[in-house]
């Protein structure tokens, strides 16, 4: 069990409530009475602490101990001392009422003491343990016995808030501290007087000691609920997500790629020489566009990461040639279509000639006249690794020119007479 709060997390002049004690703050309070006050403060106690007056209290309780050993620490700060004893920390037994288990208790000459109730012996006390309007660190622990003479309680004062060692301290073995484990700690008011509580902390696990130690390599609380975060060392991790604990995002060195597209990480786009070709593909970091062996062929495939162009056969298929430094001039044939142009500072004239259509030349400085074919229509070249035979309606198309119809008419005279009709009659006489 370990419950801490600094209080760091409120808002100056703000009540202190069950809702917003917790969060940033530590371990939320579970009782609170009256009208508790986040204060501001300085030193090791700011940003903020808790400022009780007359019917305030903070407390936790309904908790359960491991064992029976309790340990407490408060840092308090009186703006002025009692005029007789009274007790300032409460611990209780919550069992059908409220029935005193312990009372940590100022006296009018700064002596702080225990006793199991207000009226029974001190068991343990340090005179002059505080002054007026000064912070003071206050620890206690205490044992409860299973009888009631074999408790123990344990009790240091420390002027010097940070510090890990006091000389004002007491102890006291086989006392009367109860036989019933207490189940709540509150941090109460003294009747007439403001008190400024700060980094108050309840635990079963061993000594607390100051909330900021004078040197932080000295591990004295436990890891969690801490009231300060602890630097992180930094470490190179490999991750799979994005690069951690990195000053510099190191540079990513140019590599050549065999992408269909747009050019990369080129310095200029390659003219494309004018041919008179079915498709050119994007030319990709590369000096130049390799001639092509001329060769009577359906389709030439896009670039692919070849250091050297092949020969072309005779045959369907045609391999790709890419990051080459020169394109090869291809020899006019008789094509069927011609892909765009891409990646060209201008578009590379075509000869004229009886032609259907050519289509757009893409991202080019200017347009070039675009000649006309007697051709038909090959569909778009897409993005195969090899270039498939065309066809259409399920027949291979050649390069082969369609057949021509040819056909003459000459004039045919009709030759034709007519005689004009004649009609006959003849008379008797009667």
């Amino acid at each position: 069990m370990l419950f801490r709060n600094s209080f760091n997390a409120g808002t100056a002049g703000t009540v202190i409530t069950t809702a917003n004690s917790g969060g940033g703050s530590g371990d939320a309070f579970n009782s609170i009475t009256g009208t508790p006050t986040y204060v501001a403060a300085t030193g090791t106690r700011a940003p903020l602490a808790a400022e009780i007056g007359d019917d305030d209290s903070v407390a936790w309780r309904n908790w359960v101990l491991t064992g029976r050993e309790l340990w407490i620490r408060a840092y308090v700060r009186f703006a002025s001392l009692p005029s007789a004893d009274d007790w300032f920390l409460e611990l209780n037994i919550l069992s059908g009422g409220i029935s005193s288990a312990g009372r940590l208790m100022v006296g009018p000459t700064g002596t702080i003491f225990y006793r199991r109730t207000t009226t029974t012996a001190t068991l343990v006390s340090v005179p002059s343990a505080v002054t007026a309007g000064q912070w003071v660190r206050l620890e206690l622990r205490v044992l409860t016995g299973t009888t009631t003479s074999n408790g123990a309680v344990d009790l240091w004062v420390y002027p010097s808030v940070e510090t890990a060692t006091t000389t004002l301290q007491a102890s006291a073995t086989g006392v009367n501290t109860g036989t019933v484990v207490p189940n709540e700690v509150g941090f109460v008011y003294l009747p007439g007087i403001t008190l400024t509580y700060d980094d108050v902390a309840i635990s079963d696990q061993g000594k607390l000691g100051p909330a900021y130690p004078a040197n932080p390599a000295v591990v004295v609380q436990q890891a969690g609920s801490a009231e300060q975060a602890q630097a992180m060392a930094r470490r190179k991790r490999r991750t799979t997500g994005q690069s951690t604990s990195l000053e510099t995002a190191a540079a990513i060195r140019p590599v050549k790629r065999g992408t269909l597209g747009q050019p990369i990480e080129a310095d200029t786009a390659v003219a494309v020489v004018a041919r008179k070709v079915r498709s050119v593909g994007a030319a990709h970091e590369s000096g130049g566009a390799l001639p092509v062996t001329p060769a009577h062929r359906r389709q030439v495939g896009q670039a692919a990461e070849a250091d050297q162009a092949f020969e072309v056969s005779n045959g369907t298929f045609i391999g790709t040639a890419t990051e080459a430094d020169e394109a090869l001039p291809i020899t006019p044939r008789k094509m069927r279509h011609l892909g765009r142009a891409l990646d060209a500072s201008a578009a590379a004239a075509v000869r004229p000639g009886r032609a259907r259509m050519i289509g757009p030349a893409t991202e080019s400085g200017l347009a070039q006249e675009v000649g006309r074919r007697k051709i038909r229509l090959v569909a778009v070249a897409f993005e195969r690794d090899q270039a498939r035979p065309v066809t259409l309606l399920g027949r291979d198309i050649t390069g082969a020119t369609g057949p021509h119809r040819t056909w003459s008419a000459t004039s045919a005279r009709r030759g034709w007479s007519a005689d004009p009709p004649r009609r006959t009659w003849s008379t008797s006489r009667a």
